[in-house]
């Protein structure tokens, strides 16, 4: 069983293991991409409580639903719409959104875990202020792409916006960033 395999390249494979109740796969599965789905929830509720409640919905959706899988685009996009379905729900439902943990979007931007988080305040300083000056839709495209490694092509089918808008927004967002930084 491969756990926490960063990076790793999603065999399609896997949603038919877990159909015929492959615990391993599932975990398999789970380790390779919660914390990608996790900044992502985070980038979209802004609250570290509803990121982790719609992370669990998001697992259990994917395990009772692997029989319904179907190659269209990636694993990944998959799992994304899953999870913004789970999302779309939740607001649905509560009707509100809560402020983002900026500790919890540090660790995840980072990539690392927490303990192995760089100690530079400074860093988490300029952090803090780049993701600031975007949009909820702008910093969503920028993690999606920037930190995930979605291609524009997957954050418009994710998002429902057109890949030229999307690689527009991206744009937009880095120049953004960079101006207020380099005030």
């Amino acid at each position: 069983m491969k756990t926490n395999p960063e990076n790793q390249e999603i065999n399609e494979e896997i949603f038919e293991r877990i159909a015929q109740g492959d615990d391993d796969a599932f975990t398999e599965l789970y380790y390779a991409t919660y914390q990608k789905i996790y900044g992502f929830l985070l980038s979209l509720t802004k609250n570290k409580e509803d990121a982790e409640d719609l992370l669990q919905n998001t697992y259990i959706k994917i395990r009772n639903g692997a029989h319904l899988y179907q190659k269209q685009g990636t694993p990944m996009t998959w799992i994304c719409a899953i999870a913004k379905n789970q999302f779309l729900d939740f607001v649905r439902k509560n009707n509100r959104t809560k402020t983002v943990d900026l500790a919890e979007m540090e660790n995840y931007v980072a990539g690392t875990p927490k303990e192995e988080v760089a100690d530079s305040i400074e860093n988490k300083v300029i952090l803090k202020t780049a993701l600031s000056v975007l949009s909820r839709q702008e910093r969503t495209i920028f993690i999606l792409h920037m930190v995930d490694g979605l291609k524009h092509r997957e954050i418009a089918e994710l998002t429902g916006l057109s890949q030229n808008t999307v690689i527009t927004k991206y744009n937009r967002s880095l120049k953004k960033m960079k101006k207020h930084l380099e005030e």
